[in-house]
């Protein structure tokens, strides 16, 4: 019989009521039309006194929508130029931005400006800048009563559907998105989104059938093939999707993204010298000191699967020092965390996680909550696992209680998550399976979490759950530090399993 936990007021659950209520509000806008007009052309307003800005506000929303970033930021960057009272091209450079200085300096000046905008406006900026900050339920709450003011805007609920995406938030995030669509069915953008989605849930035919119709809706703009490229890889094809990022390169060869992409498909394909050229070429195209952080630390990646642990410690050391050269310090402390994670000694990954946290103290000021948070509970999971690797429990409870007090009903679900995960890696330690299942299903992104869950399953005797669950594990190519330490790994010994039979 499979143990069921008790229930628990999580932030998902939250948004989860947030969203089936927002989906079945009446509609309201600020004019107040007569009971029964929902416009299908609803738009929320956008407030500026220059139509020059207002302009640029939307190409750069366009941008967006395309995941040209770098040219969405470069819009609402001169939108501000042009009205400097422009509280929503503030409040989405601050959503867009990497780099924590223009984001913490964008969100309060959308925060100061709200007085002067519509209400449907100040409910973007609470969303926007509550989960940026200390006020992540007040931000959800916002973007809840904005869809709710404004069910019809199929911009809207492609926004909110990705920022569900971005949370893991795969049932919710679809049922927005495919609103969008109902509001128009050739909304490409909405097409992009579906692929991920069903990529997220291995559902490999309907990801690359609503790929191949994103790029047929756009077929001379780079990220539709981009993002063919990654439901072909995803799906084992990686040489057509290579030609897939050459393809996005011949258009735009500034498409930073499928640049970098190329470095991930040569990594995942164990091509890690080559992976590393191409991170190379991306590291020198990123428009932004926080993207070229980012790929400095994938292309140090690459030396871990090689298993170059020696390499790997020197490229994640200069990959560091150009982060804190470039003031992205949540890059500098992470590549700390990440070195503690594959360190063989105790001592020496304790050493780094201290640094990471120092790094993180020193700069709270200058990172946004949410991301100074959730790379803190990053470093407390590691310091669990670690502290249980060797043997002192107390060490582990004692990390894990850090942990516990920063995930609350007002924490991000990724810290939330964090905290699940952490807490099944101590349970499975206990050999407490049934509670560990709990735990562990909540950390439903993360590899590492992954493989601990078929073995609960396994213990428990869940061999339907552990089959579905190794097969989804196997075929893991999400590439990222957890998928490298635990993957491979799990495949080798699936392997041995089946040779035993």
């Amino acid at each position: 019989m499979r143990y069921f936990k008790s229930p628990r007021f999580s932030l998902a659950l939250i948004i989860l009521s947030v969203c089936v209520v927002s989906a079945t509000t009446q509609t309201v806008n600020q004019a107040k039309p007569a009971a029964g007009n929902a416009s299908q052309d609803q738009k929320i307003p956008v407030t500026t006194s220059s139509p020059a800005a207002a302009r640029y506000f939307e190409t750069g929303m366009v941008h967006y929508e395309n995941h040209r970033w770098n040219f969405a930021l470069r819009d609402w960057n001169e939108a501000i130029k042009l009205d400097p009272n422009f509280a929503l091209a503030y409040t989405w450079i601050c959503f867009t931005t990497v780099d924590p200085a223009e984001e913490s300096a964008a969100r309060a000046k959308a925060v100061a400006l709200m007085k002067n905008i519509t209400p449907s406006e100040q409910l973007m900026v609470r969303w926007m800048a509550g989960v940026h900050s200390d006020n992540y339920l007040e931000g959800i709450s916002a973007m809840n009563d904005l869809l709710a003011m404004y069910p019809h805007d199929k911009r809207l609920n492609f926004l909110v559907g990705y920022w569900l995406y971005k949370q893991d938030q795969y049932d919710l995030a679809k049922k927005l998105t495919l609103k969008a669509l109902a509001e128009d069915a050739k909304y490409a953008t909405a097409y992009n989104q579906l692929a991920y989605l069903y990529s997220r849930v291995q559902d490999y035919p309907k990801s690359l059938e609503a790929a191949s119709k994103y790029v047929e809706l756009l077929p001379n703009e780079p990220n539709p093939h981009d993002s063919y490229g990654e439901m072909l890889r995803l799906a084992g094809h990686f040489q057509e999707a290579l030609e897939q990022y050459r393809m996005a390169l011949k258009i735009d060869p500034t498409f930073y993204i499928s640049q970098k992409e190329l470095g991930e498909t040569y990594s995942l394909m164990g091509e890690e010298e080559q992976a590393r050229a191409e991170y190379a070429k991306a590291i020198h195209d990123a428009p932004s000191d926080g993207l070229r952080a980012e790929y400095l630390q994938k292309s140090a990646l690459t030396y871990i699967r090689e298993r170059k642990y020696e390499e790997a410690d020197q490229a994640y050391l200069e990959a560091a020092a150009k982060a804190h050269a470039m003031k992205q310090w949540v890059w500098e402390a992470r590549a700390h965390r990440v070195m503690a994670m594959y360190e063989t000694s105790y001592d020496a990954a304790m050493k780094n996680l201290e640094q990471a946290e120092a790094i993180l103290a020193e700069n709270q000021a200058a990172v946004a909550q949410v991301d100074l948070n959730e790379e803190q509970a990053r470093i407390l999971r590691v310091r669990v696992e670690r502290a249980l690797a060797n043997g002192n429990e107390a060490a582990a409870r004692a990390a894990l209680l850090q942990l516990e007090k920063m995930s609350n009903s007002g924490s991000s679900v990724n810290l939330q998550r964090t905290y699940h995960g952490a807490h099944g890696t101590l349970l499975m330690v206990q050999q407490k399976y049934a509670q560990a299942i709990s735990e562990l299903e909540e950390d439903f992104a993360n590899p590492i979490s992954m493989k601990l869950l078929v073995s609960a399953y396994r213990k428990n005797g869940f061999s339907a759950d552990a089959k579905a669950l190794s097969k989804k594990l196997v075929n893991w190519k999400i590439p990222a530090i957890e998928e490298a330490l635990a993957v491979p790994e799990f495949r080798s010994q699936e392997a041995a399993l089946a040779l035993k039979k």
